[in-house]
């Protein structure tokens, strides 16, 4: 399962670092508000700022004040949890130089990244043993969810298909970014939720290959060891190039990590590019894994 919509862990270095955690900050402010239903203006006068110095905060351009924080959670409806953690986060941005990382911020850095994500220009994604979020059917999010171990209720279920399926609008939308996604061939034959489920999951997965702003990418199981091996993450690229990257980190509890630590990143989705079968041959591979879900196992 990915964990985006469910838990984070920021990390943090020097002033680079306080303006990822401002744009970070912003970002869930942003958030909150459109949940909220409340228009730009109609918050920026409750702070006594201009609608655009608003948006400047949002974008993480400015700074935050801590009143302006506490008015505006009341305004928009924000738990005193959700507060607190939004209150240490603007410290953290504040913070000229800081080292190590902090736990926390649950839905907020949660928030906070999937708004990141809408303004990307470029999404370069990893996975090990799961199609990438953004091209997952219903049918098969629905059975990730139902077997990952945590009991949910069928109207959970429900929330985070809605949250995933509107995460999914960036792929087709106007402008899309450009996203770039490598799996390992494991993904294609893990029979998820059997041979239906994964049949018209990897037939949707054949399709996104023919739009214009996907690449998809698959490393063969018969090429044995592969470079970064069993890792996977989501690397955001922003219109100010690689210094703006963000990195989301995917694993039982998935963290982010600003532009100073992405080098690695950056480094091992290119090794497993070059490593990975090329377009042609991945959605080839892809469909040859789809032909061989029609009768279900043992075809």
């Amino acid at each position: 399962m990915d964990r985006t919509e469910r838990t984070a862990v920021a990390m943090n270095g020097h002033t680079e670092s306080a303006i990822s955690q401002r744009r970070q900050l912003g970002a869930a402010m942003r958030g909150f508000r459109k949940e909220a239903g409340i228009d730009r203006d109609d918050a920026a006068a409750l702070i006594d700022i201009t609608g655009p110095t608003l948006s400047r905060k949002e974008a993480g351009t400015y700074k935050w004040k801590r009143n302006e924080i506490e008015t505006l959670a009341r305004a928009y409806g924000i738990a005193d949890e959700e507060l607190a953690m939004l209150l240490e986060l603007a410290k953290e941005a504040r913070a000229k130089t800081k080292h190590g990382e902090f736990p926390m911020f649950v839905p907020v850095k949660a928030r906070a990244f999937l708004e990141l994500e809408r303004d990307a220009v470029e999404v370069m994604a990893v996975s090990s043993d799961l199609v990438p979020a953004y091209f997952q059917t219903e049918a098969y999010m629905r059975e990730l969810w139902r077997r990952n171990g945590d009991l949910l209720s069928s109207t959970r279920v429900d929330e985070l298909v809605g949250l995933r399926q509107a995460r999914q609008r960036i792929v087709t939308r106007n402008n899309p970014p450009m996203i770039r996604a490598i799996l390992h061939e494991f993904a294609l034959r893990l029979p998820i939720g059997g041979p239906t489920v994964m049949r018209e999951q990897l037939l949707h997965l054949a399709d996104a290959c023919a739009l214009p702003n996907v690449e998809i990418q698959v490393q063969p199981i018969a090429a044995g060891a592969y470079p970064a091996m069993g890792s996977s993450f989501n690397l955001l690229r922003f219109a100010n190039g690689p210094a703006g990257d963000v990195v989301q980190a995917l694993n039982i509890e998935s963290f982010y990590r600003d532009r100073t630590a992405t080098e690695p990143y950056r480094v091992a989705w290119d090794r497993r590019k070059v490593a990975a079968l090329d377009l042609q041959e991945s959605l080839a591979l892809i469909l040859e894994a789809a032909d061989s879900f029609e009768s279900g196992p043992g075809r």
